[in-house]
């Protein structure tokens, strides 16, 4: 800053000289009428009043503060920053949710986790209800083939239900389990078409 700071008015050059910045970033104030001006001059006290109040931090801070405050004139503009990048990423972060979302390759974790919970209400109690169903026809055999069929019967129309309301949920049915009992669940299907 020039010695000049008493003076009540400045020329444009004379106000940059006194704000230690550029002529042109003087008439960029001057246009966004963040200057006080009378005609050509420039109010020297009120626009530095002005400019203390709406300096905007990110482009260097208040100009006008004494060369001893570097150190936290710095230390503030890296925090500026630092919040400036943490919003930028937060940002891009939630348009790569909502783009993934749009492009049906996410969904809300909570819409998935009470369909998810209605899934596995119906299943169980389309298992404990198995009992009444089956505890009349169970009775009147003694074949345990017969017995064994009308278990499976009942498993492979549970099981038939379960993956028609994974379908609906929007997602495949689970793929069949690997091992000696993968096909425990399938194979009963086509004894039960045939036996109709």
């Amino acid at each position: 800053m020039s010695s000049g700071t008493d003076q009540a008015y400045m020329s444009t050059a004379e106000y940059a000289a006194h704000r230690g910045c550029s002529d042109s970033f003087v008439r960029r104030l001057r246009r966004e009428g963040k200057l006080v001006c009378d005609g050509r001059r420039i109010h020297v006290a009120e626009s530095d009043r002005l400019l203390a109040n709406i300096t905007d931090p990110v482009r260097g801070g208040d100009r006008t503060q004494p060369a001893g405050g570097a150190a936290s004139r710095a230390a503030a503009a890296d925090e500026v920053q630092e919040a400036i990048r943490r919003e930028r990423m937060a940002k891009a972060r939630l348009a790569e949710l909502e783009l993934g979302e749009a492009a049906k390759e996410l969904v809300r974790a909570e819409g998935v986790r009470r369909a998810v919970f209605t899934l596995a209400r119906d299943a169980v109690n389309s298992l404990q209800g198995m009992r009444g169903r089956l505890r009349d026809r169970l009775a009147a055999t003694s074949d345990p083939r017969e017995v064994d069929r009308l278990l499976e019967e009942e498993i492979v129309a549970l099981c038939s239900r379960m993956r028609e309301s994974a379908k609906a949920l929007g997602t495949d049915a689970a793929p069949a389990p690997a091992g000696p009992d993968a096909d425990a669940v399938d194979a009963p299907e086509a004894d039960v078409e045939d036996a109709e």
